[in-house]
């Protein structure tokens, strides 16, 4: 029990690496589908990702010496289904007619590993049904895939680390562990009577991305600085005589309010997020609004930053003082960080579609293009002449 909970210890540390890595394309894709994240579905997510190490971990850890691992003449592979129990009173010392061995063989780490491998796919059973919505024949043929998977991972010695199967191959635990996933699936039956509502998850999260929040801005922003960056460093190389920061001012002028503007005020980061930019009215934005918005944007952040300058240098040769033009330069930048904060939560408390005061000037703003899915056709009316007599009023 405590090299598990080691184990397990060790999937737990992992989890915020395994977590960050997949958190870009598990974003993009809940923002692409959804429009939104709610609590319940980030920890859903979350929970099945720290789930998935943690089995990974208990099926895969402590690894043994490669030394080890080489020496070892046993066998790889037990192919007979059933050896548990066949060998359950070789290795506890059960007996059927000996009441006195039942609890010893049961509390035995014969048994205890038995039961672990039922237990181990359980979870997967609950996942798959409540968050993944699979019937029940797939939920077992993937907690099979799962099974085997682990298994072909110990038979191939950690894809070909060792030289050879550091543990057994063994059709008993496929049968356990596929066992796990199917009755994790039948207990969650009378779990969902108190669970939320996946449907009412799920339409929380459209109700949320007919917004465009501002972690759903940022991950766009995210997205499309990667190319803004690619694109300003080409410039930078052809227009090595301008000063650093211009080619890429430059470079996101030509990304957002050109290329974009020309795009129908999509970006690639818009895109993926299923955001874009339109104007007041909603209707698609204008070329010339689109690049006095991020013309408006680059001119404020190179004021701001000017201001920065000057208070750093005039204020400490006018006054004096080092400490303070220090002060007068982190008041501005704290005051900086505070409008924004402000614009943020004025923008986040709108029912309007508030933008930021760039926005605002440009008449421009962003809007979502997530579609929600389309309702369940109903079946069609048989079409007799009372039908069509009562469809005659239907617009």
């Amino acid at each position: 029990m405590e090299s598990y909970l080691r184990v397990v210890g060790q999937a737990v540390l992992v989890f915020p690496v395994a977590a960050a890595l997949i958190a870009l394309p598990f974003l993009i894709h809940h923002y692409r589908k959804y429009g939104g994240m709610t609590f319940a579905r980030f920890f859903l997510s979350y929970s099945f990702v720290l789930y998935a190490l943690c089995a990974y971990f208990l099926v895969i850890l402590p690894l043994p010496d490669r030394e080890a691992v080489a020496q070892m003449t046993g066998p790889s592979v037990q192919l007979l289904p059933f050896s548990f129990f066949r060998d359950l009173s070789k290795e506890t010392g059960f007996q059927l007619a000996e009441p006195s061995t039942y609890l010893p063989a049961l509390l035995s780490t014969f048994t205890l590993q038995f039961v672990f491998n039922i237990a181990l796919l359980m979870p997967l059973g609950f996942y798959l049904r409540y968050y993944f919505r699979r019937k029940l024949l797939p939920a077992v043929l993937i907690s099979l895939g799962v099974s085997l998977f682990f298994e072909l991972t110990q038979l191939s010695g950690l894809y070909g680390y060792y030289p050879r199967a550091y543990r057994l191959f063994d059709v008993d635990d496929l049968l356990c562990n596929t066992l796990g996933g199917f009755l994790g699936y039948v207990l969650t039956g009378p779990l969902m009577k108190i669970l939320p509502d996946r449907d009412k998850i799920d339409e929380k999260s459209y109700q949320k991305g007919e917004r465009v929040t501002f972690t759903r801005r940022c991950l766009s922003l995210f997205v499309d600085m990667i190319f803004v960056s690619l694109l300003g460093t080409v410039l930078s190389i052809f227009l090595s005589q301008l000063p650093f920061n211009l080619p890429f001012a430059l470079a996101y002028l030509l990304y957002f309010g050109l290329f974009q503007g020309l795009w129908g005020g999509k970006s690639l980061g818009k895109r993926l997020t299923k955001i874009c930019v339109v104007n007041q009215d909603g209707s698609r934005v204008l070329l010339w609004r689109c690049l006095l918005r991020y013309g408006l944007l680059v001119a404020f952040s190179y004021a701001y930053w000017g201001v920065a300058g000057v208070l750093s240098t005039a204020s400490g040769w006018a006054l004096g003082s080092d400490l303070l033009a220090l002060f007068l330069v982190a008041a501005w930048f704290l005051a900086g960080m505070f409008l924004l904060l402000l614009e943020t939560v004025l923008n986040r408390s709108s029912r309007t579609g508030r933008d930021y005061l760039y926005g605002r000037l440009s008449g421009t703003r962003l809007a979502s293009t997530v579609l929600r899915q389309p309702p369940v056709p109903t079946p069609c009316l048989l079409y007799t002449s009372d039908a069509a007599d009562e469809l005659d009023g239907v617009d």
